[in-house]
C-alpha cells in the first residue's frame, strides 16, 4: 500500500470514529421539578405514606441515568423510581407495578434542611419516549429504616414546566393502590437522561472500528 493511499485511510478511519465519537456523545437531558414551597409533603416512611409519584412528560429519548429529589428529615429506606401509567393512560395514575428505572436503597439518611440528593440508575432502564408521560416515585415500598421524611414542594406549572402534572401518593403497605392526589403542590424532583445512539450512529461507529483494526493489520504484513 503506497504511503498516500495509506494517509488517507487512516484519515477516514480517524474521521468516522470522531463522527461516531461526536453523535454517541452523552448529553444531559434534564426535566426538574424545583422546590419553591420548601418542606412540604409529609411523610414518606416504612409505616405511613410508602408511595409519593409525580407525573412528568419525556422531553427527549434516552434512558434514564439518575433520578434525585429534594428531601428533609430521615431516616426511612427509600428508592427512586420512574413508573410507566396504569393501562398507559396518565388519567389513570402511576403504575407502581411497571417499574422502568429505579436506583440502588438509599438508607440510614437524615437532613436538618430540605436537601438534594440523587442516585444513578441500576442496569436495566428502559428508554423514554420524547412526549410520553412518566412519574417520577419515592417509594419505601418493603423497605425498612426508621423515622420519614418531608418531601420538597413544587407549585403546578411553575419553574417554566407547564405540563399540568399531577401528584399522586399511596398509604398502601404494598404499593399498589394510589389513594390520593393533588394538582397542586407536587413534589419536587429531577430525572436526568442520556441519549440512545441511533442504529445509524451505531453502524457508523463499527465501520470506524473496523477500519481501524484493518489498518493496523495491514502494518504487520
Amino acid at each position: 500500500m503506497n504511503t498516500l493511499k495509506l494517509r488517507s485511510q487512516k484519515l477516514a478511519v480517524s474521521l468516522a470514529l470522531i463522527l461516531g465519537g461526536l453523535s454517541t456523545a452523552t448529553f444531559a437531558g434534564v426535566i426538574e421539578k424545583a422546590p419553591d414551597l420548601g418542606n412540604y409533603w409529609q411523610p414518606l416512611s416504612s409505616s405511613g405514606t410508602y408511595i409519593y409519584a409525580n407525573s412528568f412528560v419525556s422531553q427527549d429519548n434516552g434512558m434514564t441515568s439518575s433520578l434525585g429529589a429534594w428531601l428533609n428529615g430521615g431516616s426511612a429506606d427509600f428508592v427512586f423510581q420512574v413508573f410507566g401509567s396504569i393501562g398507559n393512560n396518565p388519567a389513570n395514575g402511576p403504575d407502581s407495578q411497571n417499574v422502568l428505572a429505579t436506583t440502588s436503597v438509599f438508607s440510614g439518611l437524615s437532613f436538618q434542611t430540605l436537601t438534594f440528593i440523587d442516585g444513578a440508575v441500576l442496569a436495566g432502564a428502559l428508554p423514554l419516549i420524547s412526549g410520553q408521560t412518566y412519574w417520577f416515585g419515592a417509594s419505601t415500598v418493603g423497605l425498612g429504616g426508621q423515622g420519614y421524611f418531608n418531601v420538597g414542594g413544587h407549585t403546578q406549572n411553575s419553574g417554566g414546566i407547564v405540563d399540568n402534572g399531577t401528584f399522586w401518593y399511596s398509604n398502601d403497605s404494598t404499593g399498589i393502590n394510589f389513594d390520593g392526589r393533588n394538582f397542586t403542590p407536587e413534589m419536587a424532583f429531577r430525572v436526568t437522561t442520556t441519549a440512545v445512539p441511533e442504529p445509524a450512529t451505531l453502524a457508523l461507529l463499527g465501520l470506524g472500528m473496523a477500519g481501524l483494526l484493518f489498518s493496523k493489520r495491514r502494518r504487520y504484513f
